[in-house]
């Protein structure tokens, strides 16, 4: 989207910043067999946004200096917005750690968005922030640090509970980017998102999916899902985080024809 400050305002940047953060985040510690503090309350994680916050505006850091004035615009006066329905949140952590936690949220949500964003920046902020180590390297540092106290145990090749979130993330970012092709009011953009995530909606689009367009493969890893959650809503956000991390061209290519993507050649 180009002149996207202008077109969305900081509640719709800090809404899709906060979705790109937490597919980092779930991405990354699929990864790790230790349990991550990022992913714990939510408190935590307007917590560890605000130091990242102030980890990449005040450190010699990989943003430019626009990414840096998003960064303060997203910052300033956020907390403002949110005191009656957020009063809560803002108790918990101050409004000054809040605040911080936005700006990060924007810029996040216009790294994402903006014509001028690409991978690689925010692969450089994800990098800068510590959520692009390598696979099991967190269970490695733990059990060097508790001398050997700490040993992990192997993850299942397939670990559903934690491939539903990734999936649920990964669909809620195709469809914000799909919304902001059509700009609208901060209220009606969340709640279309909200729409179509609901567990109904997902329903019936698994059962669809399963019944015309999956493969084999894609339809047995379903079905054990299903045997785990007993919904087929579970089971679709499940195959989603699989091929968040496995096969991202089969994951455009699914979005693209549910019509919340354009499809891309070789997809």
């Amino acid at each position: 989207m180009r002149y996207t400050r202008g077109k969305l305002g900081k509640i719709a940047l800090a809404y899709i910043g906060d979705a790109v953060w937490e597919f980092i985040v779930l991405k990354h510690q699929y990864n790790q067999v230790a349990r991550s503090p990022m992913t714990e309350s939510q408190a935590a994680r307007t917590l560890k946004q605000a130091k990242a916050a102030q980890l990449l505006f005040r450190g010699e850091s990989v943003l430019e200096k626009l990414d840096k004035e998003v960064l303060r615009w997203g910052i300033s006066n956020s907390w403002r917005k949110h005191v009656k329905s957020k009063q809560y949140a803002l108790e918990q952590v101050g409004f000054e750690q809040y605040g911080a936690a936005c700006g990060m949220r924007t810029l996040l949500g216009y790294l994402y968005i903006d014509a001028k964003g690409t991978d690689k920046v925010l692969e450089d902020v994800a990098r800068e922030v510590g959520l692009l180590a390598s696979v099991g390297e967190e269970d490695r540092l733990l059990s060097e640090i508790t001398d050997g106290m700490y040993t992990s145990s192997p993850r299942p090749t397939t670990f559903f509970l934690a491939l539903a979130p990734l999936g649920h993330v990964a669909l809620r970012l195709y469809i914000s980017r799909y919304l902001c092709e059509r700009p609208q009011r901060d209220d009606e953009f969340l709640y279309r998102i909200q729409m179509a995530l609901r567990q109904e909606e997902l329903e019936l689009a698994a059962v669809g999916f399963m019944r015309d367009d999956a493969t084999a493969e894609e339809i047995a890893l379903m079905r054990a899902a299903r045997d785990q959650q007993d919904t087929y809503a579970f089971a679709f956000l499940c195959l989603i985080g699989h091929l968040v991390l496995n096969k991202p061209y089969r994951l455009h290519q699914i979005v693209a024809d549910f019509g919340w993507a354009q499809p891309v050649p070789g997809t």
